[in-house]
């Protein structure tokens, strides 16, 4: 593991820190930016994003998106994720976070979603890292600078 705390933002979460500016991420960009943290992503969650921006619901225009798509590339650091087996999350589209976790030796997932909690101790204990919510960030970060 990296002394960079390094972490994975599901789908939601990155809408979250990108488009509806939740607070729970204050201070989180700066953070990445600065490089004391590093956010891992791969092509399928990338694709996700791209493909979950253009929803009707979030009433964002083509330029939008695109600038919204270049942040999220601009922040992440692209993994490669082999082929692996893993417990399996019962939302199948969540399986690709807990792949770019395992493969980017992460420190936490960030996730509302409740499939992917349910996880946490699991993950935790046999993979070594956090399934938590937006607003634990600091926390992993404190975490690390106490070892």
């Amino acid at each position: 593991m990296s002394s960079i705390p390094t972490f994975v933002l599901d789908t939601n979460a990155w809408l979250d820190l990108l488009v509806f500016g939740d607070p729970a991420f204050a201070g989180f960009v700066e953070r990445v930016r600065s490089r004391q943290a590093r956010i891992a992503i791969d092509d399928r969650a990338l694709g996700e994003l791209a493909r979950v921006l253009r929803y009707d619901a979030l009433r964002l225009d083509n330029e939008t998106i695109a600038q919204r798509l270049q942040t999220a590339r601009d922040l992440a650091t692209p993994v490669q994720v082999p082929a692996m087996r893993l417990p399996r999350c019962r939302d199948p589209d969540d399986q690709m976070f807990l792949e770019i976790a395992v493969a980017a030796h992460a420190n936490a997932l960030l996730t509302r979603d409740a499939e992917l909690l349910r996880m946490a101790r699991r993950m935790q204990r046999d993979y070594g890292f956090a399934i938590v919510a937006p607003t634990a960030w600091r926390d992993v970060v404190g975490q690390m600078s106490k070892r």
